[in-house]
């Protein structure tokens, strides 16, 4: 072969490879994952959970009327708290649900300090909701309903053979009925020196496994 030729042919290949490079090159930036943008949390928005301890109305004249001060102990466990106080549909009324709570093992016997103790206020504006666990359900936030609560929750669930479920409606917790000795989980955020409670979940123990009566006649 020729110096001529020989030469072309270099060019010739050089030229092959830079187009090739020029096309695969954007190719392979297409395939790159795109950049997920991180979402935002905003550091104030705290959540915290144990029993009542003290309720105090707010008297001041810069809130509103109806306006109360929580102080929650968050060192009582759920699990403790709640193993004696199943009430199966959740129909037991709010001062005996909170005079049981109050009396239990498991808040009288938890340290109450500066460590465990948050105080937060819950105003007219804040949300109340009544919210169903089992007692072995230490995870979720609570179900709508006890029968909710016992498919979300771990251990039996169900009803015995041959026998039919009780129908009977929980009773449904309003800001009047938050009293000392009851479980709450309570969303709040710092606000002007205080926690402001955008909402407090009362938190109501329900069995297992359903409870049932035997079929009429029977």
């Amino acid at each position: 072969m020729s110096q001529a030729a020989l030469r072309w042919t270099v060019c010739g290949l050089a030229g092959a490879m830079v187009a090739l490079t020029s096309v695969s090159g954007p190719a392979q930036e297409k395939k790159a994952p795109p950049k997920v943008a991180r979402q935002r949390v905003d550091p104030s928005a705290e959540r915290v959970s144990g029993v009542i301890v003290k309720v105090e109305p707010i008297k001041s004249g810069a809130e509103p009327r109806g306006a109360v001060r929580l102080t929650i102990n968050t060192a009582a466990v759920w699990r403790d708290w709640a193993r004696d106080q199943v009430s199966a549909e959740g129909n037991q009324s709010p001062r005996k649900a909170a005079e049981r709570g109050a009396n239990s093992v498991a808040t009288k016997g938890q340290p109450q300090d500066k460590d465990t103790l948050v105080v937060v206020q819950v105003s007219p504006d804040s949300k109340v909701e009544t919210r169903f666990r089992t007692s072995t359900d230490e995870a979720s936030k609570g179900a709508s309903t006890p029968a909710a609560a016992r498919d979300t929750g771990a251990g039996p669930k169900g009803r015995s053979p041959g026998a039919r479920q009780q129908v009977a409606r929980p009773v449904q917790y309003k800001a009047a009925d938050l009293k000392t000795g009851l479980f709450i989980e309570a969303d709040f955020r710092r606000a002007g020196g205080d926690n402001a409670v955008s909402t407090v979940a009362v938190i109501r123990p329900v069995s297992d496994t359903a409870p049932t009566e035997k079929p009429a006649g029977k």
